[in-house]
């Protein structure tokens, strides 16, 4: 037996319905429900959802039938959490630890647990649900662990308590982010890309440098940080805009593995740039206590020093490789799709206005959803009718489990965390291995961030580091801001370092590159993101706090450092760089990041001989100008 595709897409339907009318409440109802009934039906709906489009092994298309095992599954699912959203008056007034537990809360939490670490392996894949079966086992068995493991562990119905009647569990901090805050942009993307402002991204990257020097790669660039600030996915992202850029990449002459490497170190970006960056973000702000729009307004700098530099390499990378201007690139094609949806842009520079406005992200993200709609019917191209606008809520409902079920497995490890005192014991390890050096607790901080993100989702791997990690960090001195953002930026970048470079692996699936030699470009392109945050942890200038002359100081001398970091990446500066000046360069560039006065001056000194040296042997060689587009043939 199975249900249909169309009994699919009707519970599809009707629960991505339920979920937005829950997740907007306020905004339609003019009420909120009580915390843990509003926490309930999300975690619900996003399991309930996983069962449906996921298989076994692997997601379902859009119309397939599902099976019965996972249809029994998807029910278990709203019932489990159904009842704790039932349980949310009782739970807001007692007292975790004091008041009973009843039997139908120790029946249910097991039913919700079980379904969680189940829809967490199709989501997210083997590693963290093995991790999250570890901490369950590990606070369960406490006592008869040994040596420094021990603890005294939990009680079944403890256990219980702590992790589906409290606030300290699976309905914690991770899973309040995803429902409160990482929804109502997961909406806000799904109506742009239903309206079509998907390719109106691709379109204006296209007009812009299709005319340039690796036009195709700088196009990919922008596409792809423009489109990664409202997916807050990288790897959606590399599908997303990869289909595009990747082939035209290849047609304009670059290598499959390096079109590949390109997407996939671009996309990975758009979860740092702001206005809306990746839903570890939300987190973030949460955990440290700011507000999201402190969060967007400290990333400015290091995005932009990121797609600065990424953009530097593609275009060296051009030049030493004599990629001129493609003219067979669709920039008149590009231009024409320009001109038909350029109505779309307004709702973004609306959606940041608010945003700066401290309106609360649900009303953001309400009147951002029905601006895309109005401004949709200028033109009969994007016209969004009521079969779109389903079709966009069913879209943020599939999108949203990829944030809500690692995220309420997270709360699980999170809960295990703080419940043992494993996390102020792991942040004393920390400590006393690098011997209280700033330096090399920020290596290991970076080590451990870019191990937990491989294989994990980024909000659950900075969920991970925030705990583990930052605190070490904070109690050196760095601020929480930086700290936080320093174990979230290498969150991200783990989707381009090997061995598990998610990003790049799913660039060179549309490439059908190398997976091994796609991921070690990947994250040769992103080397000078790898430095950015040592710089604003060592100066918070970089993060636009402090005085306004010590801040241009900061951000001039790093954005020398970083494109002088391209350069060597590149391999070009006003002509080819050879081996000898590409390893000076590397020398000389980290110290113009590194914001200290005496690193700045060696720097500028290293990276000024060095470009010096290659324009006078430019002039002496008599070679063409090495800003001269080649001769067409």
């Amino acid at each position: 037996m199975q249900l249909s595709a169309t009994g699919v897409r009707w519970l599809l339907g009707a629960i991505a319905v339920t979920l937005t009318v829950v997740e907007f409440s306020q905004f339609m109802l003019g009420r909120s429900l009580d915390h843990l009934t509003f926490l309930g039906i999300h975690v619900g709906a996003a399991a309930a959802v996983t069962f449906l489009i996921c298989g076994w092994r692997e997601r379902h298309g859009p119309d397939q039938p599902v099976s019965l095992p996972n249809l029994l599954l998807a029910l278990a699912a709203l019932a489990s959490a159904g009842y704790f959203a039932l349980q949310g008056p009782r739970v807001t007034e007692r007292i975790a630890g004091v008041d009973p537990v009843f039997s139908l809360d120790i029946v249910f939490g097991i039913l919700l647990i079980l379904v969680l670490l189940e829809a967490c392996r199709r989501i997210a894949g083997i590693v963290l649900t093995v991790i999250a079966v570890i901490f369950i086992v590990y606070i369960l068995l406490g006592p008869y662990l040994p040596g420094g493991l021990a603890h005294r562990g939990l009680s079944l119905m403890r256990f219980i308590d702590l992790q589906v009647l409290s606030t300290q569990g699976i309905f914690g901090t991770p899973i309040s982010a995803s429902a409160h805050m990482v929804f109502y942009f997961v909406m806000v993307g799904a109506f742009l890309e239903r309206s079509g402002a998907g390719r109106l991204f691709v379109d204006l990257a296209y007009c812009l440098t299709g005319r340039a020097w690796g036009g195709a790669g700088k196009a990919s660039v922008i596409s792809s940080s423009l489109f990664g600030t409202v997916s807050g996915s990288a790897v959606a992202n590399v599908l997303m805009t990869g289909v595009v850029t990747i082939p035209l990449m290849k047609r304009s002459g670059l290598k499959p593995s390096m079109a590949a490497a390109i997407e996939a170190t671009a996309s990975t970006g758009g979860q740092l740039a702001p206005p809306i960056m990746g839903a570890a973000a939300f987190i973030l702000a949460d955990i440290v206590g700011v507000s999201y729009a402190s969060v967007a307004v400290a990333a400015i700098m290091p995005a932009f020093l990121y797609y600065l530099s990424l953009y530097a390499v593609v275009d060296c990378q051009a030049r030493r490789g004599g990629l001129g201007p493609d003219p067979s690139l669709p920039v008149a094609e590009s231009l024409a799709g320009l001109r038909a949806r350029w109505h779309l842009i307004p709702p973004l520079f609306l959606m940041i206005y608010l945003l700066m406005s401290h309106y609360s992200l649900m009303m953001t993200g309400g009147i951002t959803v029905l601006a895309i709609v109005a401004v949709s019917w200028m033109r009969t191209a994007t016209r969004m009718n009521v079969k779109t606008i389903f079709d966009a809520i069913v879209t943020a409902a599939r999108t949203t489990v990829d944030v809500a079920i690692p995220s309420a497995v997270a709360g699980i490890i999170v809960g295990t965390l703080v419940e043992t005192g494993m996390a102020l014991t792991m942040q004393r390890w920390l400590l006393n291995i690098a011997g209280n050096s700033l330096m090399i607790s920020l290596v290991g901080a970076m080590l451990l961030a870019i191990v937990f993100g491989m294989g994990m989702p980024t909000a659950a791997a900075y969920l991970v580091s925030a705990i583990l990690v930052a605190p070490a960090l904070q109690e050196l001195g760095v601020p929480a801001l930086a700290a936080h953002l320093f174990v979230f930026y290498f969150a991200i970048l783990s989707m381009v370092t090997p061995p598990v470079a998610l990003a790049a692996y799913a660039a060179a699936g549309i490439s059908r590159s190398n997976l091994w030699t796609t991921g070690w470009i990947a994250f040769a392109l992103a080397i000078p993101g790898f430095l950015i945050p040592y710089a604003f942890v060592f100066d918070q200038g970089i993060l636009l706090q402090g005085e306004t002359l010590h801040i241009a100081r900061v951000l001039v001398t790093a954005t020398i450092g970083v494109l002088g970091l391209s350069a060597a990446t590149g391999g070009y500066a006003f002509g080819p760089l050879n081996w000898p000046l590409r390893l000076a360069l590397f020398c000389f560039s980290p110290l113009l990041i590194d914001p200290r006065h005496f690193t700045d001056l060696v720097g500028l000194g290293g990276i000024a001989v060095i470009i010096g040296y290659q324009i006078w042997r430019y002039k002496r060689s008599g070679r063409p100008k090495p800003f001269a587009a080649p001769t067409q043939s």
